[in-house]
């Protein structure tokens, strides 16, 4: 039995997204209405304008990738107006086409959303704030200074849900969710003494608020509440715990006996590895919210013997750009494998 809050499936979602964005939409048109008549401009993408007497500005990154974070599209530089969404800033980076009332993403420069919800190939618009798949619509969300804002147009016929990524590693630890950061805990066996330490000072390098301790000093406050990463072998109890549920979690990657087994965005088998280690991410599942929250996650640094354990750890600390963009990895004899 699943030990997750059920999130639904992509299917699901998509239903409940589109209704939110009609709502949305209807809210909007009245907002416009209304504030045309009090004198607030709309600019000439018909964005509404508004300027307080205090105006401050922040720049943002904005990336936007497509097949899991496969291809890189672009990744730019945005400076948006505090209280702005991030709706508002993709429109600044990109040309983007919108509808159900403008909540809802159909394309990005051209590439368009296909099947929300219907037959036929399922290939859609995913944001994530900070490595984390938002849980509210891009209107919705305000942005905060350090967000970083990723779409990625994917695959999601096999109805797993991918509700974090390494991808822009240090982010979620740094930046967090709608300005709410989480504190992050190093978890780890005692074997992985020294890395789970060069993997805090990293952190802590770049203001990180982290602590350290072992699986067996943790509480279960701080499995709930905050950010985990996860250090061990696979047969650790919560890692192992975790890959029992690989696929309600949205993970293309599973422990399979002594192995690792990886699997395409469709699902099927891809290919099996004797040993090696994995960087893989999601939204906390101990949350009682569910792993789609938007408060905090759990990473899982992990691999079949410790030797890749310590491999994995060693290229958050001295190889993040070897993850960079990825959903997950697999890492093997010093090659890194992006998942799916």
């Amino acid at each position: 039995m699943s030990f997750y809050k059920k999130i639904g499936t992509y299917k699901d979602i998509a239903k409940k997204i589109i209704l939110a964005a009609v709502f949305i939409g209807l809210i909007g048109i009245l907002f416009v209405t209304a504030n045309n008549q009090s004198g607030i401009v709309s600019n000439s993408n018909n964005d509404i304008s508004i300027h307080p007497v205090d105006e401050q500005f922040f720049t943002m990154k904005i990336t936007v990738t497509e097949n899991f974070g496969n291809s890189l599209v672009f990744s730019k530089e945005a400076e948006v107006l505090k209280g702005e969404s991030a709706m508002d800033a993709l429109n600044k980076v990109a040309d983007i086409t919108c509808i159900y009332g403008g909540g809802f993403v159909e394309s990005i420069n051209g590439v368009k959303s296909k099947n929300m919800g219907g037959e036929g190939e399922k290939k859609g618009w995913f944001y994530y704030i900070n490595g984390m798949l938002s849980p509210i619509s891009a209107v919705q969300y305000i942005l905060y200074p350090g967000d970083v804002e990723r779409w990625d147009f994917h695959d999601w016929s096999s109805n797993r849900m991918v509700t974090a990524i390494i991808g822009d590693f240090p982010e979620p630890f740094l930046h967090g969710f709608r300005g709410n950061v989480r504190d992050t805990v190093i978890v780890y066996s005692k074997k992985f003494s020294d890395s789970a330490y060069e993997l805090q000072q990293a952190l802590d390098d770049v203001g990180v608020s982290i602590s350290v301790k072992l699986f067996e000093e943790l509480s279960n406050n701080e499995k709930c509440g905050n950010n985990l990463i996860l250090i061990g072998e696979y047969d650790n109890l919560l890692i192992n715990e975790l890959n029992k549920d690989f696929y309600n979690l949205g993970w293309f990657i599973e422990f399979y006996g002594n192995d690792i087994k990886i699997f395409t965005e469709s699902s099927k088998e891809k290919q099996i590895f004797d040993h090696g280690g994995i960087i893989i991410a999601t939204q906390n599942p101990w949350n009682s919210k569910g792993n789609w929250n938007g408060e905090n996650v759990v990473w899982v640094v992990s691999g079949i013997t410790a030797e890749d354990v310590d491999e994995a750890v060693e290229t958050l600390v001295n190889n993040p750009e070897g993850i960079k963009n990825s959903i997950s990895v697999v890492i093997v004899d010093g090659n890194i494998f992006e998942v799916p």
